[in-house]
């Protein structure tokens, strides 16, 4: 438990430790709703303040921006709404039973159907962003691989028409995998298989590999378009 947590539960222990305080002095008629209404409260709470400890556990395995946002907003919310309700029936309407169950149970299932809703789109989001980072960071490894390819000495000649290959790749959609990735990446590997074996690369053997290598990522640039497209 993260010092978040730690600090809203014993913020939240302060508060029914509080609350209860408040209603032993101040409340003298228990009768009626009363005692379950005033559970309504500490309910309340515990719901606001152990809402807030879920939301730090589980914003670690979901798009924390929208989780955060949503749920502490949510939490909030039934609080702000379910306490001075609970307060007015114990003042003024104790007898009033069945119109207090329907509020209660209205309220709880809308902020379970709004959590659920919520974590299950935060969830998603988060999946489909982590797919993007890991398509970029496959693709930037690429880049990287010709990147060096430049560099070497037994490419010196070709140094330019690798890194403007590299830019080509760069300059595509990253955020998609496309099929002509895995060809890519067998070209390059060729490349490289070429550049550090023991017999002398041809200018016409590297020329074959440059040409295969920019009509692959031109197919690329078109594949990623579509890709974009259909998701769309």
């Amino acid at each position: 438990m993260n010092r978040r947590s730690i600090t809203i539960l014993i913020s939240g222990i302060i508060t029914l430790f509080v609350t209860i305080v408040i209603a032993a002095l101040c409340i003298d008629d228990w009768s009626g709703l009363t005692g379950w209404a005033f559970s309504s409260m500490l309910l309340s709470e515990i719901i606001l303040f152990g809402g807030f400890i879920f939301v730090e556990w589980i914003a670690e395995r979901t798009e924390q921006i929208i989780t955060r946002s949503a749920l502490y907003v949510l939490f909030s919310v039934y609080a702000i709404i379910n306490i001075p309700v609970s307060v007015l029936y114990i003042a003024f309407f104790k007898e009033a039973t069945t119109s207090f169950v329907i509020i209660e149970v209205i309220l709880l299932a809308v902020v379970i159907i709004a959590v659920l809703i919520c974590l299950v789109t935060s969830k998603s989001i988060n999946q489909s962003n982590e797919m993007t980072m890991n398509n970029v960071l496959s693709v930037e490894s690429m880049i990287e691989r010709l990147s060096k390819l430049a560099d070497s000495n037994r490419c010196e000649k070709y140094s330019s028409a690798l890194k403007k290959a590299g830019e080509n790749l760069r300059f595509t959609d990253v955020s998609v995998i496309v099929p002509e990735d895995e060809e890519i990446d067998k070209a390059i590997s060729a490349i490289e298989i070429d550049v550090t074996g023991d017999n002398e690369m041809t200018e016409e053997v590297l020329n074959g590999y440059l040409v295969r290598l920019n009509s692959l990522i031109a197919k690329r640039k078109i594949a990623a378009s579509f890709s974009k497209k259909g998701r769309v």
